[in-house]
């Protein structure tokens, strides 16, 4: 399955638009997340002579998911095996499993390192996302500048007046009130953002009207 097919699966695409709605909810954002990844990866995989998973990368990545599920500790040392030395696509798999799995317990160092190992993600809309809950997570620590970086990144990855909204407030905390201005305006100039990005919008300007 090439990448304009994979953009085209049905499937995906489902689980793509439930990804959206729930980027809000971060905890659920990984597990679909996870389910993502496992979706591209599985077709990838069966469908693919060239570019499918290794024999012995996937029967490695399948024992660390199987040994997740019954065992975290164990389970994680698997899948910090399978980013050593698995390929590409494995290797997305357990990166996901993994901040799935420190997320969820709060362990934002293990997060923050995790993101930082160098892995690339190949799909625009994974990548997307996970640039967008680094920008997030930059905004809880203050640093605004980096949370700005991020976010441009999630747009130029995959536009999204939900990012876009979020890099307004970015710039805003950041002191540029300017450029938080501009993008707000012009968002509320498009008649197809949603009612969410419509009211955080609405708000936003209201305080640089100020």
């Amino acid at each position: 399955m090439d990448k304009k097919e994979l953009r085209q699966d049905p499937i995906r695409e489902k689980i793509i638009g439930t990804l959206t709605y729930l980027e809000n909810n971060k905890s659920m954002l990984f597990a679909v997340l996870v389910l993502v990844i496992g979706v591209i990866a599985y077709g990838g995989y069966y469908t693919s002579s060239s570019n499918n998973l290794k024999v012995e990368s996937a029967s490695k990545l399948g024992k660390a998911l199987n040994t997740y599920v019954t065992d975290k500790d164990s389970g994680i040392l698997l899948l910090s095996k399978v980013l050593e030395e698995g390929n590409d696509a494995s290797k997305q798999v357990a990166l996901a499993t993994l901040v799935n799995h420190f997320y969820s317990n709060d362990q934002l160092f293990e997060v923050d390192s995790l993101f930082n190992i160098g892995i690339k993600i190949t799909d625009n809309v994974l990548s997307s996302k996970l640039l967008m809950l680094q920008g997030d997570m930059r905004i809880n620590n203050e640093e605004y500048d980096l949370a700005i970086e991020l976010y441009q990144g999630s747009i130029d990855a995959v536009s999204s007046p939900e990012v876009e909204v979020k890099l307004a407030q970015a710039y805003h905390k950041a002191g540029n009130s300017d450029k938080a201005k501009k993008i707000v305006e012009s968002l509320l100039k498009n008649d197809k953002i949603s009612s969410t990005v419509k009211r955080k919008s609405s708000t936003l300007k209201s305080r640089l009207d100020i």
